[in-house]
């Protein structure tokens, strides 16, 4: 990346973020934080019976993420922010910490169909981590559906290496678009004419 980058990923849980955040760590040298992670330092006060995340563990979270990426936007010229990101609210602060680092931001939603999402989260289950009910992960998925300032989608509804794909061709536009300073609109435009 020739200009500093926040790559915000959000999505249902078993969308495909940590894939896409492993892939962009491996290929393209960013740095990634997931909100779960941070999430999961609370210990067992970080989820509900239900094994949804409380509250309390989201607002930590994604508090103590917006502080790690404020840092590693000085040191990085690609971050990525993984997390289901279902509100408004949460999304806007960390454009805003995009903004006042002077780094570019994109905000991108995984879409997957939930059943398929539903699956990858049981498979996490049966090894024993706990995540969200499908009730929460519909939930999530209306809220998103909501969302007016997402700036790219990608479906994740096949295989790992056409994802794979789609990601590097995405990453590629943003470093494009980076080296020729142009908008999040016309780099979204050229990412839709490469992966249609």
């Amino acid at each position: 990346m020739q200009r500093r980058r926040l790559l915000i990923v959000c999505g249902i849980p078993g969308a495909g973020k940590s894939t896409l955040a492993r892939r962009a760590a491996e290929q393209w040298q960013a740095v990634s934080f997931a909100s779960e992670t941070f999430a999961e330092a609370l210990g067992a006060a970080a989820r509900t019976a239900s094994g949804d995340l409380s509250k309390e563990a989201i607002a930590h979270a994604y508090s103590a993420m917006a502080a790690a990426v404020a840092v590693a936007l000085s040191r990085y010229r690609l971050v990525v922010a993984v997390g289901s990101f279902r509100s408004e609210e949460q999304r806007r602060r960390f454009r805003d910490i995009a903004t006042s680092a002077g780094a570019s931001v994109t905000t991108l939603r995984i879409l997957c169909p939930i059943e398929m999402s539903a699956q990858r989260v049981r498979s996490r289950l049966a090894s024993g981590e706990r995540g969200p009910t499908a009730d929460a992960m519909r939930q999530i998925d209306a809220e998103l559906n909501r969302a007016s300032e997402i700036d790219a989608i990608l479906a994740n509804d096949s295989s790992v290496e056409h994802f794979h794909r789609q990601v590097d061709a995405l990453l590629q536009a943003l470093e494009w678009g980076a080296e020729h300073d142009a908008s999040n609109a016309s780099i979204m435009h050229r990412f839709q004419v490469t992966c249609d």
